[in-house]
């Protein structure tokens, strides 16, 4: 598997500047990262559940790209970049490597909500962090209906260190029987034991405002 990139950004403004934020993502922002050569495509979400509120992502053909002439040129900040980055309140920038092949459930890739859960553990327990996620929790989700694609990342800067991103039909699928089942009382032996080693956890529901062109 070739070693595909995620740049992942996260952030708060006050509410009387979200307007700008979102002109600023929409006219500037999100335009100069789709040009940029290596950037397969991006998304932006709005938090249904947890924060930061805003969520941005794009696909990286590796992370690389985020040193490469072409991006290094669009990073430069500009006075608009300058000016709504002084409302953050709170930013989380990590640049994520993936580790392991997606999973689809079907043709279809994306709908309009994302399940994002990010966690650190101890050196000793990414082991069997792995072998939870790859012989048990990834299947179970993925047998859920609703759930279309997940995806595993490492951090290569920021974190927390572990990403997976659960790509859904909506939010809604959040609240049908099955998943509140296999995440309640069909909650598994192995899940139990691996969870108590989970510090922190960023567990994170998101709506898609915006897509790339490209986006599948």
């Amino acid at each position: 598997m070739a070693d595909k990139g995620m740049l992942l950004v996260m952030i708060d403004v006050p509410a009387e500047h979200e307007a700008e934020l979102n002109r600023w993502y929409d006219e500037e922002h999100f335009p100069e990262r789709m040009a940029c050569d290596g950037i397969l495509n991006g998304r932006r979400m709005s938090a249904v559940e947890g924060g930061p509120n805003y969520l941005a992502y794009y696909d990286l053909t590796s992370p690389a790209v985020l040193q490469a002439p072409a991006y290094q040129k669009v990073a430069t900040r500009t006075p608009w970049t300058t000016r709504v980055s002084r409302n953050f309140t709170r930013s989380m920038r990590s640049v994520y490597v993936e580790i392991r092949p997606e999973v689809v459930n079907g043709s279809r890739k994306t709908g309009t909500g994302l399940l994002l859960v990010a966690i650190d553990v101890a050196p000793e327990h990414e082991p069997e962090l792995h072998r939870w996620y790859d012989e048990e929790h990834v299947r179970e989700r993925m047998a859920i209906p609703g759930f279309l694609r997940v995806r595993r990342f490492q951090a290569l800067e920021g974190g927390p260190k572990f990403l997976a991103l659960y790509d859904i039909e909506s939010p809604d699928v959040l609240e049908t029987p099955e998943y509140k089942y296999w995440s309640g009382p069909g909650t598994t032996d192995f899940t139990k034991r691996i969870r108590v080693h989970f510090n922190p956890i960023l567990r994170n529901v998101y709506r898609q405002i915006r897509a790339s062109d490209s986006w599948l």
